[in-house]
């Protein structure tokens, strides 16, 4: 490898060793200027891609910051409007059939001086909490008794939502946030979606022979 250059009058120091290798700065005086260091160019662009690294780093954990950050505000609007509104959390437990199993809703229950005096105004059925205050939050000023889904009402009305009876032949049965269910037995597939409950309940009860 060729020697450094020296300018004229000027002393040659070499940081970091003997050896002038890929990590060695060299540093020289003159007497038109001072403190000046020479970097190999190919330590240089190291030096730049290894800092384009760090700042991609940092700009993701940033991301991910921020991310967390509007989590933790839209918490804080959740928390709020319960303390503000004074309304209740409830959690249901129901069995389905003879599984041992059972299955469990969130209420989130508004209070007024007219009757019905308590009304649901947020539900979910899959142990969702956010989303249940989060329906509650957008729940009209006098909301009914409990949620209504017209759209949900007016599918299930169309023969391509109708439902094949249990698996012990009983006919009382429907679907609804996120479920299909018996009203008779309780057998209960939770999806998802009701359309996915839909299908599962369908896919798993055979239509009767006519």
């Amino acid at each position: 490898m060729a020697a450094p250059m020296t300018p004229a009058g000027g002393e040659v120091e070499n940081i970091g060793g003997t050896d002038v290798g890929a990590a060695s700065v060299l540093r020289f005086w003159a007497e038109d200027a001072h403190n000046i260091r020479c970097v190999r160019a190919e330590d240089f662009d190291a030096h730049i891609i290894r800092l384009q690294a760090e700042v991609a780093a940092l700009q993701a954990r940033l991301m991910i910051a921020d991310q967390r950050v509007d989590e933790l505000e839209a918490d804080k609007r959740r928390l709020d409007a319960l303390e503000s509104e004074y309304w209740d959390v409830r959690h249901h437990s129901s069995p389905i059939a003879d599984t041992g199993d059972h299955s469990t809703s969130i209420e989130i229950i508004g209070h007024w001086m007219d009757k019905p005096h308590e009304r649901v105004i947020g539900e979910n059925y899959n142990e969702n909490l956010r989303a249940a205050i989060d329906q509650a939050m957008k729940a009209d000023a006098y909301p009914p008794a409990r949620p209504e889904y017209p759209e949900l009402d007016a599918a299930l009305t169309e023969d391509n939502w109708r439902m094949n009876p249990c698996k012990q032949g009983h006919r009382d049965v429907g679907a609804c946030g996120g479920k299909a269910f018996c009203h008779t037995c309780d057998e209960t597939i939770t999806a998802s979606t009701t359309q996915e409950a839909f299908e599962e309940w369908n896919a798993e009860h055979p239509a009767p022979e006519q």
